[in-house]
């Protein structure tokens, strides 16, 4: 059971730590559980471009071509569901690159290999500039700790093409009774 002097500092402590103030701050701290981006809800993530999701999502949508509100629902979860699916398919290969990297490179030492374990990443590759290209390969490898990463990435990839299948099987359905009832 705490005292009362721990409780009094507890309520003193937690009075300095109000979190971030400013749409900057909070905008910043938002951000903080997103790692490799598989499970955020936003589309685009700051290593992909605004412009190429955009331009993805147009051309989806058209060829998918919604009629209703619940048809453009589904086509939007489409376009967010193949979008995380062209993405853990680039962190995979960015995972065995970076994996690769780190084993092809110098023979590891000990030190070495035990700071990859740890999760210091900047040894992957052999230098402490590791190549930016396997950015989004080195968060995954430090998310999931280096256990397993590759069946941990298939787990999610399996999950999202599950759900883009499903999607697409349930718009499928909705075009088809669409046109059906045009058809009476």
């Amino acid at each position: 059971m705490s005292t009362e002097s721990q409780i009094i500092a507890n309520r003193r402590n937690a009075l300095k730590s109000t979190g971030p103030r400013t749409s900057e701050g909070k905008a910043a701290v938002s951000q903080n559980a997103v790692k490799h981006g598989l499970l955020t809800r936003r589309d685009v993530i700051s290593s992909e471009s605004q412009a190429d999701f955009d331009l993805y999502r147009d051309q989806l949508l058209d060829e998918l071509d919604p009629a209703s509100p619940m048809e453009s629902m589904l086509a939007e979860r489409i376009v967010s569901l193949s979008w995380r699916l062209k993405r853990v398919c680039r962190i995979q290969n960015q995972a065995i690159d970076a994996l690769n990297a780190a084993h092809t490179s110098n023979p590891l030492t000990k030190l070495t290999q035990s700071l990859l374990l740890k999760g210091n990443l900047s040894a992957v590759g052999g230098s402490s500039n590791p190549a930016p290209e396997l950015a989004l390969g080195r968060l995954a490898i430090k998310d999931f700790s280096n256990a397993r990463v590759l069946e941990r990435l298939l787990m999610y990839e399996r999950r999202i093409e599950h759900s883009l299948y499903k999607t697409i099987l349930e718009l499928q359905r909705l075009n088809l009774i669409r046109k059906m009832n045009m058809e009476r």
